[in-house]
């Protein structure tokens, strides 16, 4: 693969790990504990999926990996 090739994976990986962190995050509101004084409305928490957050975290080191590479490709010549 060339420089450009391993640079494009490398910035459809990133976009691919922003994208699944973003849906990985979920805003809920529950109800508040049970608290003297009591507490009154919603607590907004944040929750997230795992699967979600492993696949972030996979494509966002393939983003890595390959701009190393595509970084140490640049500077070699070709063959012919």
């Amino acid at each position: 693969m060339s420089a450009r090739r391993h640079a494009l994976l490398a910035a459809v990986a990133a976009v691919l790990a922003v994208v699944l962190w973003w849906l990985a995050r979920d805003l809920v509101a529950e109800l508040p504990p049970a608290l003297d004084p009591p507490v009154e409305g919603s607590i907004i928490r944040t929750r997230t999926d795992p699967w979600l957050l492993l696949g972030a975290t996979l494509s966002a080191g393939v983003a890595m990996v390959s701009a190393t590479v595509a970084v140490l490709r640049m500077g070699t010549p070709r063959p012919g």
